[in-house]
């Protein structure tokens, strides 16, 4: 490798008000260690990764299986005030047949300042909004485990619905957690994309407005509830019948 490409900027894919989307590079694997958050098991600690150690050779051949991929789009997310990167945003499994994809999201360097806490959902509106207006699908799916209470309760925000619950679906190590379906279709974005004056990220000062007026239960803790006392219901009258 050219240890000349780390001394250069990022190419920016989708620019943003608080981040952009970048293009990966070897710069992201030996500069701003993209390899290594793999090896952070607090930074694993909700997805599949994590259980065997990642190097930057294995992280180039993955840069160059996603060079030569046509459905996959993986890009960095980079705040607009700095030139390094502190995680990615991907959509993954892209049909243009069935036009759905799934989307992915890590987090991977937290920053001090206030705004960091909206760099995820910035970036999650960015390529939310690609999909539907550039690469024309009709829906976007994505799951979470339910630990992720707060990213959870604000997922209507980014036009995201919840589908389901799926019990036990994620393990990490000898534990296991309930899985967050949820899914964006075309409709839900075109909604909100005209609510919002015809984009979907509303801008920094008005998100947090709209974080505040969000009620203290998520949607997903009364779905959830609701199953449960529905399956118990049911259970205690087939018991006495």
């Amino acid at each position: 490798m050219d240890r000349r490409l780390t001394e250069s900027e990022y190419d920016v894919f989708i620019r943003g008000e608080l981040v952009d989307l970048v293009v990966p590079d070897e710069r992201a694997i030996y500069e701003d260690k993209w390899y290594n958050w793999f090896n952070d098991q607090q930074i694993t600690q909700n997805m599949e990764r994590g259980m065997f150690p990642n190097s930057s050779s294995q992280q180039e051949v993955f840069l160059d299986q996603l060079r030569k991929s046509d459905n996959r789009l993986s890009l960095m997310i980079k705040p607009k005030k700095n030139n390094i990167i502190i995680g990615t945003a991907s959509l993954s499994k892209i049909s243009h047949i069935t036009r759905q994809a799934d989307f992915a999201m890590i987090i991977a360097v937290r920053q001090p300042e206030f705004k960091a806490a909206f760099y995820g959902m910035e970036a999650k509106c960015l390529i939310t909004e690609h999909a539907f207006e550039v690469i024309g699908l009709d829906r976007i799916n994505s799951t979470q485990s339910i630990s992720l209470k707060e990213w959870q309760r604000w997922q209507i925000l980014f036009g995201y619905k919840i589908e389901g619950i799926m019990r036990k679906a994620f393990r990490k190590g000898y534990k296991t957690y309930d899985l967050i379906v949820s899914s964006c279709l075309l409709e839900d974005y075109l909604k909100l994309k005209e609510i919002r004056g015809g984009r979907l990220w509303p801008g920094y000062k008005k998100m947090m407005g709209l974080i505040r007026s969000l009620p203290k239960e998520s949607l997903e803790e009364k779905i959830n509830s609701l199953m449960e006392k529905t399956v118990s219901d049911y259970y205690s009258e087939i018991r006495m019948k």
